[in-house]
C-alpha cells in the first residue's frame, strides 16, 4: 500500500498540469453554484420561521406544506428546478470524460512517455467510460427502490421532531457502503478497459487487492476530509479574510487527494497486472 501510495504522488508530479486545469474547474463550479444558492435557495431560508426567531411548530409545517405546494405549481421554482437539474447533469455528463483523461494520462505514463495526454485520452475513451459511469448511476440508484418506502414515513414524521431523522442513519450508512464498493470495482474495470488488459482480469485483480485497496481510499480520504474540515474551522475561528482565501483555494488540495486516490488505485491495478 505504501509503494501504490508514492507512486501515485510521482504521477501526480507528472500531472500537475491536469490539477491545475480540474482546479480551474472546479472554481468555475464553485461560482457558479453560489450565484445558484444566493439566487434561489437563500430567499427561500430566509422565510423559515425559526423556533429560536418566535416561529412555532404549525409554522414550519405549514412552510413544508406551501414548499410541496410550490414545487408542482409555482413556474418561479419549478424554473429553479429545471435550472438545477441542468446544471447536474452537465456535472455528471462532463466527469467521466475527465476521468477517461485522466486514465489514459496514468497508462501512457507507465509506458514511460511524456507530454500532455489528457485531452487524447478524453477523446478516446469519454464515450466508454462514460458507459461505465451510466452503470454506475442505475446500480446506485437501484437499492432505493426498497430503501425509500422504509424512509418515507421516518421522513415524513422528521418534519416535527428532526430526532426521527436518526433512524435514517443506518439506511443511510448501507446505500453508502454500497456505492463505496459498487465505484471500487467499475473504476478497476475501466483501468482493464482503457489499458485494453480486459475488464474480467481487472475485475479479479480488484477482489484480490480488495483490503489495500480499501486502506489506500480510507488513508487519503481522510487527508480530504482532514482538509475540509480545516476549512470550516478556519471559517468558525477566523473568519474574514483568512477564511475567504482559503475557502477560494480549498478545491486545489481536495482535487489533489482525489486525482492521488485514483493514481495509487492504478498502481496498485498495475502491481498486479504487469508484474517486475
Amino acid at each position: 500500500m505504501k509503494r501504490s501510495i508514492s507512486r501515485g504522488w510521482r504521477s501526480m508530479k507528472e500531472q500537475f498540469y491536469i490539477l491545475i486545469l480540474l482546479f480551474i474547474y472546479r472554481l468555475f463550479w464553485g461560482y457558479i453554484m453560489y450565484k445558484f444558492v444566493k439566487s434561489a435557495v437563500v430567499p427561500v431560508l430566509l422565510r423559515y420561521p425559526d423556533q429560536h426567531a418566535g416561529g412555532s411548530g404549525m409554522g414550519r409545517l405549514l412552510y413544508y406544506v406551501e414548499g410541496q405546494f410550490a414545487l408542482g405549481n409555482d413556474p418561479a421554482v419549478q424554473h429553479w428546478l429545471w435550472m438545477l437539474l441542468a446544471l447536474s447533469a452537465a456535472r455528471l455528463l462532463l466527469s467521466p470524460f475527465i476521468r477517461a483523461g485522466l486514465l489514459h494520462e496514468l497508462h501512457q505514463e507507465r509506458k514511460g512517455e511524456r507530454g500532455m495526454f489528457f485531452f487524447p485520452g478524453m477523446r478516446l475513451y469519454g464515450l466508454p467510460v462514460m458507459l461505465f459511469s451510466l452503470i454506475e448511476w442505475v446500480l446506485a440508484v437501484l437499492p432505493l427502490y426498497w430503501l425509500l418506502p422504509k424512509m418515507y414515513n421516518l421522513l415524513l414524521s422528521g418534519i416535527l421532531d428532526y430526532r426521527q431523522l436518526l433512524k435514517l442513519a443506518p439506511y443511510i450508512l448501507a446505500w453508502l457502503v454500497y456505492l463505496f464498493f459498487i465505484r471500487k470495482l467499475l473504476l478497476y474495470m475501466q483501468f482493464g478497459y482503457t489499458a485494453g488488459t480486459g475488464i474480467l482480469p481487472s475485475l479479479m485483480v480488484c477482489l484480490k487487492v480488495i483490503v489495500p485497496s480499501v486502506g489506500l481510499s480510507l488513508v487519503l480520504g481522510a487527508c480530504g476530509l482532514v482538509m475540509m474540515l480545516v476549512c470550516g474551522a478556519t471559517a468558525l475561528l477566523c473568519p474574514g479574510l483568512p477564511a475567504f482565501l482559503l475557502r477560494q483555494f480549498s478545491p486545489l488540495p481536495t482535487t489533489l487527494f482525489k486525482m492521488w486516490g485514483i493514481a495509487a488505485q492504478y498502481h496498485l491495478w498495475g502491481s498486479k497486472t504487469f508484474p517486475q
